[in-house]
């Protein structure tokens, strides 16, 4: 499998415009596009930046490996331990629900929670999913551990982000009174 189509599994698999991994990556959507359809090959700088925000290793993406998972230096740990750790607490949940959940092996999830690995996108997302949040906020990306639960909500939040300061503000005045009654 070529990169761009490894990058291009990713990206889908997490649910991404080419327009949002680009930002993320610093790139236009157009560059993630050519390197998709394999009419540009990626700098080993945008590789790396690539293989950090979807949490596999580069020679992952450069197809060298099969395996998504990666070791990862103890500094990066804590972060998504804590996160996990922190998830649980709010919904009450202990290892064994989550492993339950999520379908993650126990020993997989002790190494992440151990920080020995920092687990692929795929391992991300289900245990974003069992923790009822996005991979985002398990990675350190928000701060917020809400997941958007409906596309009427999505809907709202994109609308929201379209608003003019003004009209936030107002929004948010009307959702306090509906709250209200």
């Amino acid at each position: 499998m070529t990169i761009g189509k490894r990058i291009k599994e990713l990206r889908t698999e997490a649910d991404l415009l080419q327009s949002e991994l680009g930002k993320a990556v610093g790139v236009s959507s157009q560059v993630i596009s050519n390197i998709e359809r394999g009419y540009t090959k990626p700098s080993t700088e945008l590789v790396n930046r690539c293989a950090k925000y979807f949490g596999v290793p580069a020679d992952y993406l450069l197809g060298r490996t099969t395996e998504k998972y990666s070791t990862t230096e103890q500094k990066e740990a804590p972060t998504l331990s804590t996160k996990i750790k922190d998830r649980m607490d709010q919904l009450q949940l202990n290892q064994s629900d989550l492993i339950t959940k999520s379908e993650i092996s126990e020993d997989s999830l002790e190494d992440i929670m151990t920080g020995t690995v920092i687990p692929g996108i795929d391992v991300a997302g289900r245990l974003s999913k069992a923790l009822d949040t996005s991979i985002d906020y398990l990675i350190g990306n928000s701060e917020f551990s809400c997941a958007i639960a409906s596309e009427d909500e999505q809907d709202i939040i994109l609308k929201f982000r379209k608003m003019s300061k003004r009209g936030k503000r107002l929004f948010l005045a009307m959702m306090e009174e509906l709250e209200e009654k």
